[in-house]
């Protein structure tokens, strides 16, 4: 039996080696990942933070302008309806009557559905 005793030794052995093996290749490559964790984490603060931050400032600084644009164009428009309040209530009225010609669909009674 002492063939068969070293059969199975040798066998524990290998296994132990694969064990050995399997485990050294696992924490080699946990510690692979987490290098390239680190350096994706190193690149999303030095490249995308960076960019994404000045694009909310362009993003920013267009609606501040598109603020102030609409605001000085009211105020336009108010001091024009001040100064021609007429005028003013000619174009509201003509512009609504536009509105709902162009919203009311066709309001047209035909001969044939009159009752």
């Amino acid at each position: 039996m002492s063939a068969a005793n070293d059969f199975s030794n040798d066998a524990r052995n290998l296994k132990n080696q694969a064990e050995a093996s399997a485990t050294r290749v696992g924490d080699d490559a946990k510690e692979e990942l987490a290098k390239l964790r680190a350096q994706v984490e190193r690149l999303m603060e030095e490249r995308v933070t960076p960019a994404l931050a000045g694009a909310a400032d362009q993003v920013s600084d267009y609606a501040n302008r598109a603020r102030e644009t609409i605001e000085d164009q009211a105020d336009a428009i108010s001091d024009t309806v001040r100064e021609r309040p007429l005028t003013a209530v000619a174009i509201a009225a003509a512009a609504g009557y536009l509105i709902g010609r162009l919203m009311g669909g066709n309001t047209y009674v035909y001969p044939r559905d009159r009752h």
